[in-house]
């Protein structure tokens, strides 16, 4: 009969004598004081109370939660992608994607938060040696203006594109120029001191519109994609010449979203 013994140095000694010599093997257990299905590292990483399992209070358990992508800190069937725990802009959803720590607004502390990292396509947690794709979707069929990192929204605003008959041109562009303040004319219309303005086509940008406020409900344009002001700057101050800006889906026939 052969027998194999496991973790065993078979050391020579003087004398023609042999010995063995076992290695001790250590198994540690993966710690969760609270028993809430986050281990204590885990609870590090999230800021929960690893001596409390339900740390937001709202009957649920951590590890719950997060396995389902609800915040453990706010309650109320608030999602992770509510939650800014250290409020730099980022939300925690985000900071798990990006690997960056929701509880530190700048985490490769380079000066820059991780969601200004984030906007212009920079990693939050190793400065500006690693560059994600960035794109802005106008989506002419829902409104709306997707600012996506990694493939990721990060925004998701309401818009107002070109009416029926001055559509909205489908198609891939990119970011040309911006320019800060602009003066539209046309046929019917002088627009003075039209803000933040970024242009992807000859004739065509994205801008603020401080005369109506039928984002995200219907058309209203020229042509041109309509914007809340405090949208339009985020856009204009993030965006850089080359960034994609891609215009899909149909233009509203009857103005109003979903005709």
């Amino acid at each position: 009969m052969r027998i194999h013994v496991t973790g065993v140095k078979k050391l020579p000694l003087s004398m023609g004598i042999l010995a063995f010599c076992i290695s001790p093997v250590f198994v540690y257990a993966t710690l969760d004081t609270d028993n809430d299905g986050l281990s204590d590292e885990q609870e590090s990483y999230y800021y929960t109370d690893p001596y409390t399992p339900d740390t937001d209070g709202d009957g649920y358990l951590d590890g719950i939660e997060v396995q389902m992508d609800y915040s453990p800190h706010l309650g109320d069937g608030k999602r992770m992608n509510e939650s800014d725990f250290d409020k730099d802009g980022l939300n925690d959803w985000l900071e798990r994607w990006f690997g960056s720590d929701s509880g530190v607004a700048d985490t490769d502390e380079n000066g820059e938060t991780d969601y200004d990292a984030v906007m212009r396509g920079y990693s939050p947690v190793s400065g500006t040696t690693t560059v994600f794709a960035r794109e802005v979707i106008v989506d002419r069929t829902y409104q709306r203006l997707y600012y996506n990192t990694d493939g990721v929204k990060i925004h998701n605003f309401p818009i107002s594109t070109g009416n029926p008959g001055s559509e909205t041109p489908k198609g891939d562009f990119v970011a040309l120029r911006k320019i800060p303040d602009k003066r539209y004319v046309g046929p019917g219309y002088d627009l003075s001191g039209v803000k933040w303005n970024v242009e992807f086509k000859p004739m065509y940008y994205l801008h603020a519109a401080y005369w109506h406020n039928d984002f995200g409900l219907r058309t209203h344009s020229h042509g041109c994609v309509n914007m809340r002001e405090s949208d339009a700057k985020i856009v204009f101050d993030y965006i850089d010449a080359g960034v994609p800006i891609r215009v899909v889906g149909e233009t509203p026939m009857g103005y109003l979203v979903g005709t």
